[in-house]
């Protein structure tokens, strides 16, 4: 039962990375609408994820997911930080390394989810 929980959690978080992802490759930025999506995933990751135990998932399943978790929880806190950066660059040129940033840390992010969806799955 908690790894069904866990593959339909960590399934929403990937749909709403996906959803940001395919924003932030849009031709006119819409910063309201990341910061939406972003906040979404964000609430998916602490109100669902991380609230709750592992304790009953085998020792090897819980080292992966801890793992897995601590670097998510700190590459969204890094892509919160990035958006902050590319809503106040002004210049073009600023703003397009702020956004080739931003895809590599969704890209980071969807790679852990698809990580821990296949290794709950198995």
């Amino acid at each position: 039962m908690l790894l069904k929980f866990y593959h339909q959690s960590y399934q929403e978080l990937l749909d709403k990375l996906l959803q940001l992802q395919k924003q932030v490759r849009e031709k006119d930025i819409d910063m309201m609408a990341i910061n939406t999506i972003y906040n979404q995933g964000q609430d998916i990751f602490k109100g669902k994820i991380l609230s709750v135990k592992l304790d009953d998932l085998d020792c090897n399943a819980i080292i992966l997911i801890q793992s897995a978790q601590t670097e998510i929880n700190k590459n969204l806190r890094l892509l919160g930080t990035e958006l902050l950066f590319l809503a106040s660059s002004r210049q073009a040129g600023t703003t397009q390394k702020r956004l080739d940033k931003v895809q590599r840390q969704i890209e980071q992010l969807i790679g852990y989810c698809q990580a821990i969806i296949k290794q709950v799955r198995n």
